[in-house]
C-alpha cells in the first residue's frame, strides 16, 4: 500500500514526534530540573562527559573520597562508571551541544517516527497512527524519556533494528540491513542483556531465513556481524576498565551484581527463581498501571487481545490458507514476533536479581514498541467484532456514524484519563525525588568564585549529586565542588595549589585555613 502523503496524514506524522520531545523536555525542565536525579543517571553522565572530552575514562582524582559518588568507580588510575558505554557515547553528543537532555528527548521523536513507519510497512497507516499516539500518550513512555535513563535511546536502537530487519525481509540487502546492524551493536554496547531480549525472536526468524532463503544470507552475516562488533567491543571495554573482558563494572561495585541465580547472583543468600517471578509480577502490575494510565488497569488488555488472535488465526491458518491473501499472513507473523519479543524481555530478566522499578519497570521499556503496535491491533481487533455483531442488528445503517464517534470519544477519553489522573499524579512524585534539587547547588554556584574549590560538608550521595554533576571528569571546570572530609581538607589543599580553596559554613563560602570548621567528619 502506498503512503497517502496528505496533509491530514503529514500533519499528525510531524506532530506526534514533536509533542513527544517536547514533553520529554517539558518534564525534565519542571519535574527533574534538568538534574539526574539517581546513582544510574549521575553515573551516565559522568561517563558521557568523560566521552565528550575525548577520554574513555577519566584520570583518578587526586584525593578519591573527596569527590566519591555511588557507581562511580576509581580503579588503577582511572575514573569511571560501572555501565557499559554504549549509551553515554549517545549522552555525549547532548554534553557536546551543551544541553544533555537532548538526547533522549530525540530518541523518543525517533521512536515514534519508527512505529509509525513499521505499522505502515506491516499493517496500515491508520495501525501506526494509533499505535503512536498511545506511545506519545503513555506516562512510562515520557518520564523516561525526560529522565537521563538509557531506556529511551535503546527503544529507538530496538524499533531502528526491528525496522531495517523488516526491510530486508522486502528486498533482502546489505545496505538495508546495514541501519539495524549498527543499532544492534550499539544496543549491545549500552544493554547487553536487553539487547538479547528483544532481539532473541529475530535471532531464530534469521536462522530460519538464513536456511531457507539463500539470497537473505548476506543480510543476515551483516546482522550477526552487527551483533559480533557490539560485543567485541564490549569485552575490550570491561579488559580496559574491570582487568577481565567477562567482568563489567556492576560488579567492581557490587560483587553480586550478576544476571543468574544461587549464591553470589543478588544481596544475601542468592537469587532464586522464585524472587525473580515475584520481580516479574510486581513489574507487571506496575507496566499495567503506567503503560497507558488507563482506569481498571486495562492497559495490557488490547495486546493481549491481538496476541489472542494471532495464534488463533495460527491454528486456524492450515484450514483457510487457500484463501487468506499473502498480506493477512504477514500481519500474523509480525504480531507473533512482536509478542515474542515483549515475552522474551520479561523472561530474561527473571534472571536479574532486581526488579529495577526506576520511573516505571524500565527493564520492559524497551518492549513498548511491541507493546504499542499490538495494542492498536487489538483496538482494531475490537472495533471489527464490535462492527460485525452491530451489522447483525437492526442498527446497522447507523454503524459507520455513530459508531466511529462513539470509539473516537471513548478511545480518547481513556488516554485522557491516563495523562491527567494518571501520568500528572505519577510524574508530581519524581520532583525532588530522592531528595535531589536543584537548590541550594544553583545558589551556591553563583557566589563561587573561579579557579577554586568548595568545600561542602555534606556526607549523603543525594545532597552532593547536584554538585558533583557540576565537575569536570578531568577536574579542570572554572569550580570543583568536594565532599568536607574534615581534617583530610589539608590534602585537597594541597592536591590542588593553584586553586583558591572555599569551604561552605551555613549559607557562605568562606576561605579555607588549616583551623577553618569542618563537618566533623573522621578523617
Amino acid at each position: 500500500m502506498r503512503f497517502p502523503y496528505r496533509f491530514t496524514t503529514i500533519l499528525p506524522v510531524m506532530l506526534l514526534p514533536t509533542s513527544a520531545a517536547v514533553v520529554a523536555l517539558v518534564l525534565n525542565r519542571v519535574i527533574f530540573e534538568g538534574l539526574p536525579h539517581t546513582e544510574d543517571e549521575v553515573a551516565f553522565l559522568f561517563q558521557a562527559t568523560t566521552l565528550a572530552r575525548g577520554h574513555l575514562v577519566a584520570p583518578a582524582p587526586p584525593v578519591p573520597d573527596a569527590f566519591a559518588i555511588p557507581f562511580v568507580i576509581v580503579r588503577d588510575g582511572m575514573w569511571f562508571g560501572k555501565y557499559p558505554p554504549g549509551y553515554p557515547l549517545v549522552l555525549a553528543l547532548g554534553v557536546l551541544v551543551g544541553y544533555p537532555p537532548l538526547v533522549n528527548a530525540v530518541a523518543a521523536a525517533l521512536s515514534v517516527l519508527f512505529v509509525i513507519a513499521l505499522a505502515h510497512k506491516i499493517y496500515d497507516f491508520p495501525t501506526g497512527l494509533l499505535a503512536a499516539t498511545l506511545l506519545v500518550a503513555s506516562p512510562f513512555f515520557l518520564i523516561q524519556a525526560a529522565s537521563f535513563m538509557a531506556h529511551t535511546v535503546c527503544l529507538a536502537l530496538t524499533l531502528l533494528f526491528v525496522f531495517s530487519f523488516l526491510l530486508t525481509l522486502e528486498r533482502p540487502t546489505v545496505l538495508r540491513a546495514l541501519p539495524g546492524a549498527l543499532a544492534l551493536a550499539l544496543l549491545v554496547l549500552a544493554r547487553p542483556l536487553t539487547a538479547l531480549g528483544v532481539t532473541l525472536p529475530f535471532v531464530f526468524w534469521a536462522l530460519w531465513r538464513f536456511w531457507r532463503v539463500p539470497n537473505w544470507r548476506p543480510a543476515g552475516l551483516c546482522f550477526a556481524a552487527g551483533g559480533l562488533l557490539g560485543s567485541a567491543a564490549l569485552l575490550a571495554y570491561n579488559q580496559h576498565t574491570t582487568g577481565n573482558p567477562l567482568t563489567f563494572g556492576y560488579e567492581l561495585w557490587w560483587p553480586f551484581d550478576r544476571v543468574g541465580f544461587g549464591p553470589g547472583t543478588g544481596p544475601g543468600s542468592g537469587h532464586t527463581l522464585e524472587s525473580g517471578l515475584f520481580n516479574t509480577r510486581a513489574n507487571l502490575r506496575l507496566l499495567e498501571d503506567v503503560l497507558f494510565g488507563w482506569p481498571g488497569r486495562l492497559d495490557l488488555l488490547p495486546a493481549a487481545l491481538a496476541t489472542a488472535v494471532a495464534l488463533a488465526q495460527l491454528v486456524l491458518y492450515p484450514l483457510r490458507s487457500w484463501t487468506m491473501p499473502r498480506s493477512s499472513s504477514v500481519a500474523i507473523a509480525w504480531d507473533l514476533a512482536l509478542a515474542a519479543q515483549v515475552a522474551s524481555l520479561v523472561a530474561l530478566h527473571i534472571a536479574y536479581w532486581t526488579a529495577g522499578q526506576m520511573y516505571g519497570p524500565r527493564y520492559y521499556f524497551e518492549a513498548l514498541g511491541a507493546l504499542v503496535l499490538l495494542s492498536a491491533r487489538g483496538i482494531f481487533h475490537l472495533v471489527r467484532t464490535i462492527r460485525w455483531f452491530w451489522h447483525l442488528s437492526t442498527l446497522r445503517p447507523e454503524f459507520p456514524v455513530l459508531g466511529n464517534i462513539v470509539g473516537t470519544v471513548a478511545l480518547l477519553g481513556m488516554i485522557t484519563w491516563g495523562i491527567f489522573f494518571t501520568g500528572f499524579p505519577w510524574w508530581q512524585k519524581y520532583y525532588g525525588w530522592y531528595g535531589i534539587l536543584a537548590e541550594p547547588a544553583r545558589t551556591i554556584a553563583a557566589q563561587a568564585p573561579a579557579n577554586s574549590v568548595v568545600l561542602l560538608p555534606i556526607t549523603a550521595w543525594t545532597a552532593y549529586a547536584p554538585f558533583f554533576t557540576r565537575n569536570s571528569p578531568l577536574l579542570d571546570s572554572p569550580v570543583l565542588y568536594a565532599r568536607d572530609l574534615g581534617p583530610r581538607n589539608t590534602e585537597i589543599a594541597a592536591a590542588f595549589p593553584d586553586r583558591q580553596i572555599y569551604i561552605l559554613v551555613g549559607d557562605q563560602l568562606l576561605p579555607f585555613t588549616a583551623s577553618s570548621p569542618t563537618s566533623g567528619r573522621p578523617p
